[in-house]
């Protein structure tokens, strides 16, 4: 199977700003884009393979798709988050909480920092982990106190395991790398009001039964070379910065890369393939290797067998 080119798939928020929709020629201030998504909720068009989605292609042959063994439990989920506000505090449910609750995987996520304002923050655990503490400050309104704030400049890379409470900041512009699953339980949301007047629904039940606070964030400064972002339990982030072509073998799995700077150029087989930028590519295992023209800026993400 060749490598695949997909259609990005724009979400509303009442967060969202309009860089990456400007860029993409909407009018709307879309918040998220799913780049890479084989998830219930939604699933991208296949822009080189007429008629087929990614889902399509993986209920049809798998192995063919991700990989010997591999099951939907290793799909990664690549979206873009594009904030003029700041995201709710949230956390997300390991596995088996979330497969027993939310009849959903857990997830286990990385943000890639592609702009952000001077001063730009984001939200990764907490200062305290008394877990009275913290529900008292939710009902007085006084959580901010104890949230721990990371400043964050283009290139960063910040690991989000599962179960940390965690928020991206306002005036930001990333690119999440994360495990297949769409469920987010909301701790705090400032008391922001919807299109409607009404404040939006916490789960604040299931977020003190998955929440760990304990946990604390990875974070791995921006470098203008090729290194590794992110090797954490569930998958591997490399940043590329390609001085001159380069190989990937599949090897074990599918990989997905993400284009970060101008148009790159791919090689598959005899066929030349552009991937525009802030656009993604997936590639199938049964692909076998692709070349990547020297001078691209991509993200390199490929999966772990859980």
């Amino acid at each position: 199977m060749k490598p695949l080119l997909l259609e990005p798939i724009p979400d509303y928020t009442i967060w969202g700003s309009d860089h990456l929709s400007k860029a993409r020629g909407y009018d709307k201030n879309y918040g998220t884009w799913w780049e890479v998504s084989a998830h219930p909720y939604c699933t991208n068009k296949i822009r080189n393979l007429e008629g087929k989605t990614l889902q399509d292609l993986v209920d049809e042959d798998i192995e063919d798709i991700l990989g010997p063994g591999m099951t939907a439990h290793e799909l990664l989920r690549v979206a873009y988050l594009d904030t003029q506000d700041r995201l709710s505090i949230q956390c997300h449910p390991t596995d088996e909480y979330g497969l027993a609750h939310s009849n959903d995987f857990g997830k286990h996520e990385s943000w890639y920092i592609l702009d952000a304002v001077d001063g730009a923050t984001l939200v990764a655990g907490t200062k305290t982990n008394d877990k009275e503490v913290l529900k008292k400050a939710v009902e007085d309104g006084t959580l901010e106190q104890y949230l721990n704030y990371v400043d964050v400049k283009k290139g960063d890379f910040v690991v989000i395991p599962m179960g940390m409470l965690h928020a991206l900041g306002k005036d930001i512009l990333a690119i999440e790398v994360g495990t297949n699953s769409n469920t987010t339980y909301r701790f705090y949301d400032y008391n922001r009001k919807d299109a409607n007047g009404n404040g939006r629904p916490l789960h604040l039940e299931d977020s003190f039964a998955v929440c760990d606070f304990n946990l604390q964030p990875t974070v791995t400064r921006a470098q203008n070379v090729t290194h590794c972002l992110g090797d954490t339990e569930c998958y591997r982030v490399d940043d590329l910065f390609l001085e001159k072509d380069m190989e990937i073998e599949t090897k074990d799995s599918y990989f997905i890369l993400s284009n970060m700077g101008n148009d790159a150029t791919i090689i598959w087989e005899d066929q030349e393939m552009i991937l525009p930028q802030y656009d993604s590519m997936f590639v199938p295992y049964s692909a076998k290797k692709i070349t990547i023209k020297q001078g691209a800026h991509l993200l390199y993400s490929r999966v772990k067998k859980g």
